[in-house]
């Protein structure tokens, strides 16, 4: 297999034509249906089947797929690399919304003044969709909580962040709170939200009703409005007005949540090593 039949192969699947992938690759249509043939002959596997003049993928070529993704991604990584004598290019990031609000504005100023050829795009998301993204190939690095083990990725512990239960002010202590009571959280998918279930089982209570909201600060102003109770970082409350707030502590197992940079293992551009690099250096100051 040669790069330029794994680059064809890529773009009919993506394209779900032969003639529409010859025109985003600037080929003719007989080119890329003889490089189809070619690697098909390679491998002794039919990888699409041909009925009424239309491709259809077979098993064997999504499994391809996968491979011809990594190997892909794999070249444009050392050939950046070997070529380039510093970061640049785009990076993909993403993180759960409180650390983006507490601790990505330090590291991407520290980042921005030793890097100016990177340019970043963020999203942010729960944990588990941003690592499914990772995973997927659609984001370069990501800032969660509690990712999984698995053996495609790369996860470095960052910051270690503190969760705390908090409740509208005049609420009673964590002892004396109702059986049921409405949680104000996140979608699922948060760690945070699991790590809040977790407490409540554990505790005896049960959740009678879970409001989700997306932005860390609407979800404090919704608790201090009265609404239910929550999770969030302790460092998040640096930046709120905790004033209509009790903030309570929880068990150590549910509070200790380090924040991790989450890559794929095959994926390892300079412009992401650096913003790991950026990211532990901004975490050794705090």
């Amino acid at each position: 297999m040669d790069i330029a039949d794994l680059t064809v192969f890529k773009a009919v699947i993506e394209h779900d034509s032969v003639s529409r992938a010859a025109e985003s690759l600037h080929r003719v249509p007989s080119n890329v249906t003889a490089r189809i043939k070619k690697l098909e002959q390679e491998l002794n596997v039919g990888l699409f089947l041909r009925t009424n003049n239309r491709l259809t993928v077979t098993s064997a070529g999504l499994r391809l797929l996968d491979y011809a993704n990594q190997i892909l991604q794999l070249h444009k990584s050392a050939i950046a690399e070997l070529t380039q004598t510093e970061p640049s290019g785009l990076l993909r990031l993403g993180s759960m919304e409180s650390s983006a609000a507490s601790r990505l504005p330090d590291i991407l100023s520290a980042f921005h003044q030793h890097y100016h050829a990177v340019q970043v795009e963020l999203i942010t998301r729960a944990s588990m969709p941003l690592i499914e993204k990772v995973i997927d190939g659609e984001l370069d690095v990501v800032m969660a909580a509690d990712p999984p083990d698995d053996p495609r990725l790369h996860c470095v512990a960052c910051f270690d962040e503190e969760l705390v239960l908090i409740m509208p002010a005049d609420w009673p202590d964590t002892d004396e709170l109702p059986t049921s009571l409405t949680m104000v959280g996140y979608q699922k998918g948060c760690s945070y939200r699991h790590r809040l279930e977790t407490w409540l089982k554990k505790h005896g209570h049960t959740c009678g009703k879970v409001i989700e909201i997306p932005s860390h600060f609407t979800m404090i102003g919704c608790v201090i409005a009265g609404m239910g109770i929550g999770m969030v970082p302790r460092s998040l409350l640096t930046l709120h007005q905790t004033s209509g707030l009790k903030i309570a502590t929880v068990d150590s197992d549910i509070a200790n949540a380090p924040t991790y940079l989450v890559s794929r293992k095959d994926n390892p551009s300079s412009a992401i090593q650096a913003f790991i690099s950026c990211s532990m250096e901004v975490a050794a100051t705090v």
